[in-house]
């Protein structure tokens, strides 16, 4: 079980996105404070829907409209930031850097999809034996869940920018890749949902 759960942990924050972006963003050209601060933050959410969902998981199972409200403001929310990635005019390096961060606060924070992602991986864990539902079992894996999130968020901490320099990736091909992301898992989310 804390096995699986570091392994998911790093696996949810491996593609680049909003939150891993604002890492490197922070590593980049902010104190140490600020992306400690951050990186504290989104473990911390992360743990909260971790937990709250798996614990949850048999009151979400009974009423299945909660999982298509998530669905549904995962996919808003998605298209949104997508297309706030894409279509964003920078005038210069200072407000993009902060719009990148407020992204990264924003995604941390409103993560609805987050619900969806552990309603998942809950049910594949539950079946297989791996996770009971009870509150020592899902605070044991929350805990495992948030060293794999810290680990692969440290990655992008010590080396993302090499990462990003290696790909010869700048900020705005960056932040385009971003967006598209956001856009095609908005889609994928929908195609899911409806089964076209």
């Amino acid at each position: 079980m804390i096995i699986a759960g570091i392994l998911i942990g790093f696996w949810g924050y491996l593609m680049v996105g909003n939150i891993n972006l604002s890492i490197v963003e922070l590593s980049t050209h902010e104190v140490k404070q600020k992306l400690i601060q951050f990186i504290t933050f989104t473990i911390l959410f992360e743990s909260l829907y971790c937990f709250v969902t798996l614990y949850c998981l048999q009151l979400l199972m009974a009423f299945p409209t909660i999982i298509h409200i998530a669905r549904y403001a995962s996919v808003v929310f998605l298209f949104f930031i997508g297309f706030w990635s894409i279509l964003e005019k920078n005038n210069s390096a200072v407000p993009f850097h902060a719009n990148i961060v407020r992204r990264g606060y924003w995604s941390m924070i409103i993560h609805p999809q987050q619900i969806s992602f552990w309603f998942f991986w809950g049910i594949i864990l539950i079946q297989k034996g791996v996770l009971h539902i009870d509150v020592f079992s899902v605070f044991l894996f929350t805990i495992a869940n948030a060293i794999g999130v810290f680990l692969i968020l440290l990655c992008y901490a010590c080396y993302g920018k090499k990462i990003f320099f290696y790909l010869n990736l700048n900020r705005k091909q960056l932040k385009f890749f971003v967006g598209i992301i956001c856009i095609s898992s908005a889609l994928l989310l929908l195609r899911t949902m409806f089964c076209f």
